[in-house]
């Protein structure tokens, strides 16, 4: 036989065996196949051994995605969730195990949150045909803790609907951290009941630059909203059943205008400030040497803690220019007292004393990997840098820089999510970040030496709204790439194959987003 009717036969038998596969997403770890089929029907009878919450959500998918309205009954066959605690070495968290057998359905986990994920999976094998279930093993986990997706409202306010709307999408992707991106230079969105004028005066911007970095043209409309707390506790609880974490980001000491121009006392230059519509101002930066200061940012905290019972508390901590502390004498006196060399080292000061505040709240400081303290912008002079070391319990998020910053953070001991620019952010073009790279981006780069592994948490993809102010856009940027992280979060590299994954969302996630009202960029 010759090597190339071999390797015809190989490509057959290899587009076969995919053909016979079901089509998931993630892809999971283990498939089985097996004989026989399951038929979902009205009869079917659901038996709960886990949390009630995981089974009102079922009953509500599967009526929403076959139109079956099921119940804790007994059946003519069943669905069983079930937590079983042995399974915690095998499984972890976050995995589960799915057996389908001609009369049963069995999902279980050593946790709820993997039986929800087994839920997910179930989901996705129902609404291909739901009479002819395949009968099959699963078994699968996660290959990261942390898969993150995150919403900038700060530059334009999308609403709770459209939250909830993409938090639903995100679970059904097993996408574990929604990122939310609530103050910035161009808008304040949570309220604060200590300080009411960051949302009656920060919240809202007369008008919003159009047409991209550093263009004159405007749209002349008032721009605003904002979270109440009662709707940040619904949407917390809302995450929560669906086992997403919500990791609130409010930023500082820069990117603060919008705070300083509801307080401006809180600003290190004298000026009377106003809410900017240009999204690339300078001057939006706390004065962090007033006590009064460093007073309203734990008051803030304080506030954000009672509304986010997750650990994780991000502070942003980019693109801090020193031009406005440049003339602050606060700002000289500071550093001369904790002999901080440079400004670099003024923001490693501050950076220390929250994450120290935040440490001793039982929370964990995340910020991109500007807190650092090392050049990684263009507009910064080359040799300003800090000495000083980062606060231990700090968590990085890389962004931008030279990717070897990454091991020097890892190195550090410090815990790293890896969203680099060039390969996660979502306002991207699709010329610029193409469906098929988004699918190639690992969470843990080439060159890293594997025992940093259990330190690189995962990754996060960022949908940034300055250009995006209509749902429909940012929708356009978001679907389909985000199902491209959500498996790279979830799956196994070897277990990765785009030919597949384009296969998926043409059969199984176009048709789902099309019943949903959601748009999706469309892949040649």
């Amino acid at each position: 036989m010759t090597r190339k009717l071999i390797l015809f036969l190989a490509g057959i038998v290899s587009a076969i065996a995919l053909a016979a596969q079901p089509l998931l997403v993630p892809q999971p770890q283990s498939v089985e196949l097996r004989e026989g089929t399951f038929a979902l029907t009205p009869r079917t009878g659901i038996v709960a051994r886990c949390s009630a919450t995981n089974v009102k959500l079922l009953e509500q998918y599967l009526e929403e995605d076959i139109h079956i309205a099921l119940h804790e009954r007994t059946g003519n066959n069943h669905i069983v969730l079930a937590r079983t605690e042995s399974l915690d070495s095998l499984l972890g968290d976050e995995g589960y195990r799915l057996t389908i057998s001609p009369d049963t359905i069995l999902i279980e986990g050593a946790h709820d949150a993997g039986i929800f994920y087994g839920m997910q999976t179930l989901r996705q094998l129902a609404v291909q045909d739901r009479l002819h279930i395949p009968c099959l093993q699963i078994i699968d986990k996660p290959e990261y803790p942390w898969r993150d997706f995150m919403l900038d409202e700060a530059r334009h306010f999308k609403g709770k609907a459209v939250v909830k709307q993409l938090l639903e999408e995100m679970a059904y992707l097993k996408m574990n951290t929604f990122h939310w991106h609530l103050t910035d230079d161009q808008g304040w969105r949570i309220e604060i009941e200590k300080y009411p004028r960051l949302t009656q005066i920060g919240a809202y911007r007369d008008s919003s630059q159009i047409g991209g970095w550093n263009s004159p043209d405007y749209d002349v409309n008032v721009h605003g909203g904002y979270y109440t707390h009662d709707d940040i506790r619904e949407i917390v609880a809302f995450a929560a059943e669906r086992h997403i974490r919500i990791v609130p980001e409010i930023e500082m000491p820069g990117h603060t205008a919008a705070a300083i121009t509801a307080y401006p006392e809180l600003g290190a230059l004298d000026t009377i400030p106003s809410i900017p519509a240009y999204f690339n101002p300078f001057w939006g930066v706390f004065n962090v040497a007033d006590p009064q200061v460093m007073e309203f940012i734990h008051n803030v905290l304080y506030e954000v803690f009672d509304l986010f019972p997750g650990r994780y508390i991000h502070i942003g901590g980019d693109e801090v220019h020193p031009e406005a502390w440049e003339s602050n004498r606060d700002i000289a006196r500071l550093m001369e007292e904790k002999h901080l060399a440079n400004y670099s080292e003024v923001q490693m000061w501050f950076t220390n004393q929250i994450a120290r505040f935040i440490h001793d709240n039982g929370r964990t400081l995340v910020g991109w990997n500007d807190i650092m303290g090392k050049n990684i912008h263009e507009w910064a002079e080359a040799d300003i840098e800090s000495s000083h070391t980062l606060d231990p319990h700090a968590v990085v998020q890389f962004w931008k820089g030279d990717p070897a910053l990454i091991t020097e953070a890892l190195k550090q001991g410090h815990r790293v999510i890896n969203s680099s620019h060039r390969d996660t952010y979502l306002d991207y073009s699709y010329t610029k970040l193409p469906l098929e790279k988004a699918y190639a981006f690992s969470p843990f780069p080439q060159g890293v030496d594997k025992k940093y592994r259990h330190l690189l948490l995962g990754s996060g993809c960022q949908m940034w709204s300055e250009w995006i102010p209509r749902i429909e856009e940012m929708q356009r940027q978001v679907f389909p790439r985000i199902a491209a992280y959500a498996e790279s979060g979830w799956s196994r590299p070897e277990q990765k194959d785009f030919d597949r994954f384009t296969s998926v969302l043409e059969r199984l996630l176009y048709p789902r987003w099309a019943r949903k009202g959601i748009e999706w960029h469309p892949v040649p």
